[in-house]
């Protein structure tokens, strides 16, 4: 499956209650920064949207709030995928790095052993995370 991946400029709840209302989204969750604090961000983002789930016509929708590098409208839609293990998460990443641009190197987080970001040759962005 993948997953659509929204980013916002600080706005990601309140976009999220607007598309909930209007789309009647479902199986809405929510989880704040709190004291997780990305690297090179100094400002307080514990009350910004790491990460948000909703359901969207059947369709399974991640949402976030970019509080690392601007967002500008073309660049704030991902697209996400779960491979089943490091060993294919890293065959994935490498394919796609070829002629692209990465944004995130393979990274261990508290919630994955790897995620990555990676604009492809056509100018897509992937997020490849391991759950």
């Amino acid at each position: 499956m993948v997953t659509p991946y929204i980013l916002f400029d600080r706005q990601c709840e309140e976009a999220m209650q607007f598309y909930e209302r209007v789309f009647s989204g479902e199986k809405k969750n929510i989880m704040k920064y709190n004291d997780y604090v990305p690297a090179g961000v100094e400002e307080d983002v514990s009350n910004y949207v790491l990460h948000g789930e909703m359901e969207l016509f059947g369709t399974p929708f991640t949402f976030a709030d970019e509080v690392a590098k601007p967002v500008i409208v073309g660049n704030n839609m991902h697209l996400t995928i779960h491979p089943k293990d490091v060993e294919e998460a890293t065959k994935m990443f490498a394919a796609l790095k070829e002629g692209g641009e990465v944004f995130l190197p393979p990274t261990e987080t508290f919630y994955s052993p790897f995620h990555a970001s990676v604009k492809d040759r056509f100018g897509i962005v992937w997020n490849i995370i391991v759950v």
